[in-house]
């Protein structure tokens, strides 16, 4: 079954690559690879002196070598800054692999917490605490780290109800709740599209001004902020709400699904909820349907 599934899947990456040559379009892939081919033609002529990379645990392999072709080796020239542990897309890489070596002193653990209280980190490191990840020196590392912490106030909420219109009740009341100065510091973060789209009517229909996160550039908003986990990255918020927190991780499993696709499936949810829940600084709402 395992054969047949990854058979399948490389039959249909084969028909997307036919259609997309047939058609003479690029995808994002083929957009790095091109400005990659382009950087390697003009070998020597490094148009940058320094090249400064934020969640760089994110980008693809392809995406590192550019970087690194567009400042080479010069002493300092490369900062890289990422957490394996916050990686929310599939796939990875190792920074050998893209010629970058970082033995003896040029690689350095961060290992301060300027954001989140013990209790916040605390829910979400249980959340991760089975799972390794390998961070961007190729090491593996275990999901419950030891971390210093510099913030202390802050408190999780857990609200669990039996209905899912129960559930969503207590999340107006506690969004209700918030003084109209506070609903700047307060965002509704989703795991999907369709999620987003159910709380944002909901909020609406319940008189809670909303802004969604593709329109917040960061400047104070009176309203509360709605988005995915994935728009939420590298964002933090006084206040977070994930309504039906835990659905992505209790995703029912076919019987074909092979094994290790569930378990990349299962890991990738934890960390994208992990990544989710330290957006939180000082209040973490969880919301759970237990049905």
């Amino acid at each position: 079954m395992r054969r047949a599934h990854r058979h399948a899947v490389w039959e249909l990456y084969e028909a997307y690559e036919s259609l997309r040559d047939e058609r003479g379009v690029h995808d994002f892939n083929d957009v790095l690879s091109l400005a990659l081919e382009e950087a390697h033609r003009r070998a020597g002529q490094h148009p940058y002196t320094a090249v400064v990379v934020d969640e760089v645990q994110d980008l693809t392999l392809v995406g590192v070598r550019l970087l690194h072709t567009l400042v080479g080796d010069a002493p300092n020239g490369l900062l890289l800054v990422g957490d394996g542990q916050q990686a929310v897309y599939p796939g990875g890489f190792r920074l050998a692999d893209a010629g970058i070596d970082i033995r003896g002193d040029r690689g350095q653990v961060l290992r301060t917490n300027y954001r989140n209280s013990k209790e916040i980190l605390e829910a979400a490191l249980t959340v991760v605490a089975d799972d390794t990840f390998e961070d961007i020196d190729g090491l593996r590392t275990p999901g419950r780290r030891d971390i210093d912490l510099t913030y202390h106030d802050g408190q999780v909420t857990r609200a669990s109800r039996p209905t899912r219109a129960e559930h969503d009740q207590a999340l107006l009341e506690a969004l209700h709740g918030l003084a109209p100065s506070a609903r700047a510091g307060a965002a509704v973060l989703c795991p999907s599209l369709r999620a987003i789209d159910h709380y944002q009517r909901l909020l609406e229909r319940a008189g809670i001004p909303v802004c969604p996160l593709e329109q917040y550039d960061g400047h104070p908003v009176d309203a509360v902020k709605i988005g995915s986990y994935l728009r939420a990255k590298g964002l933090e918020f006084k206040s977070v709400y994930l309504p039906e927190h835990d659905a992505a991780l209790t995703r029912p499993v076919t019987a074909d699904s092979p094994s290790e696709t569930v378990d990349e499936r299962d890991e990738l949810a934890r960390s994208q909820l992990f990544v989710a829940m330290t957006r939180a600084r000082d209040l973490l709402w969880l919301g759970s349907v237990c049905r």
